[in-house]
């Protein structure tokens, strides 16, 4: 799998890239029952080795960690393993829950007994994006966005996308065609997560062919199409960009270093990735399971931890308040900014695929 910036499909991967490095992870051992164990599968950087530490210490529990990098390999081995799993908690991002759930892998959140619930920020409060027929499946840890990335040297404040499209940065743009081929979708006033268009062809063709004409129609505003972050960095760096579309990720990253960059989500809105942690189905250890959670959820220095070593927002309360301002311009947004994220779904995704890689072939050949 490429850089996690590479294509629309390979985001996954970047979203455990960060910043620090995490202690050895423990072996996990043969699913049996274990009350002072719990094994959890998880991202590099996801777990600060600080609050595992602490947590060890406090509870007697030993944390036991699985590293992963992909939600297929997690489902393989979720599924592989059937009713005796070897691990208790998991890492799977919103829109791929449905898969989890109907292969009946994971097991609804009991939030009763996390006594810190409420502690999450309000835009997750219930954790919404997790909820399916009405019971959640998932504590909501990180998330990751697309943004508008500017060079506030050499641009104006924007609200909107249509910067992008400004005559004034002519030459001075770049984009990941797929992604913002869906952005753009929504900055036309339709559904780039083509959730709207399920059994609905002929309108979700329309409405994708719409922006790819708009797109080819502009395509001299681009400097450069990009597939991974390191690529429009560079151009950041270079100052052969002004304004570009970019994950949230790249461009924190150049905030905490120190370049005149920043990341906003536009009045159009946006679409991201929100990974939870997620209880698993006849887990060996789901006490132990409870009190991890509720440990992760206690207080927000622990979100921020955890939003310093992966490079992403946290889902926590009061996170903002805990980071100085050079990480709270990289990694936090104004939260009327925040509920302007809409968060990828599974729902129709096969279509959304087809139509959005044959628009991308067609724009790069006009």
């Amino acid at each position: 799998m490429k850089d996690f910036t590479a294509t629309r499909r390979s985001t996954l991967k970047f979203l455990a890239a960060g910043t620090g490095v995490l202690a050895a992870p423990a072996i996990i051992r043969p699913a049996f029952a274990q009350s002072k164990v719990v094994n959890i599968t998880t991202y590099d950087k996801f777990v600060p080795q600080s609050f595992i530490d602490q947590f060890q210490k406090d509870t007697g529990i030993e944390v036991r960690i699985r590293l992963t990098d992909d939600q297929g390999k997690q489902y393989n081995v979720l599924s592989a393993e059937g009713e005796t799993p070897s691990t208790d908690i998991v890492t799977v991002t919103g829109h791929r829950l449905s898969q989890f759930i109907g292969s009946k892998l994971l097991t609804p959140l009991d939030t009763g007994r996390l006594k810190n619930w409420d502690k999450l920020a309000s835009a997750y409060k219930g954790a919404p994006q997790l909820t399916v027929d009405g019971s959640v499946y998932g504590v909501p840890l990180l998330a990751g966005f697309e943004g508008l990335a500017r060079n506030t040297d050499y641009t104006e404040a924007s609200d909107s996308w249509a910067i992008m499209f400004d005559q004034e940065y002519k030459g001075l743009t770049s984009y990941i065609i797929s992604d913002f081929l869906q952005i753009t979708m929504r900055y036309q006033g339709n559904d780039g997560d083509f959730v709207a268009y399920e059994g609905k062809p002929e309108e979700a063709q329309a409405a994708t062919n719409k922006a790819r004409d708009y797109l080819i129609q502009n395509k001299d505003m681009v400097r450069k199409y990009y597939d991974a972050g390191s690529e429009v960095q560079q151009m950041f760096v270079n100052e052969d960009i002004y304004v570009a579309h970019s994950w949230s990720g790249p461009a924190a990253k150049l905030i905490m270093d120190g370049h005149p960059i920043e990341i906003s989500v536009p009045k159009e809105g946006t679409y991201g990735f929100l990974y939870s942690f997620n209880v698993v189905k006849n887990g060996p250890n789901t006490d132990a399971a409870y009190t991890f959670l509720d440990a992760i959820l206690s207080s927000p220095e622990i979100g921020a931890a955890m939003s310093r070593q992966s490079g992403f927002a946290s889902a926590f309360d009061g996170v903002d308040k805990v980071l100085n301002d050079k990480e709270r311009a990289a990694m936090t947004l104004p939260q009327e900014q925040t509920e302007r994220i809409q968060f990828f779904s599974s729902v129709n995704r096969d279509m959304k695929n087809e139509m959005v890689d044959k628009a991308v072939a067609e724009i790069k050949a006009a």
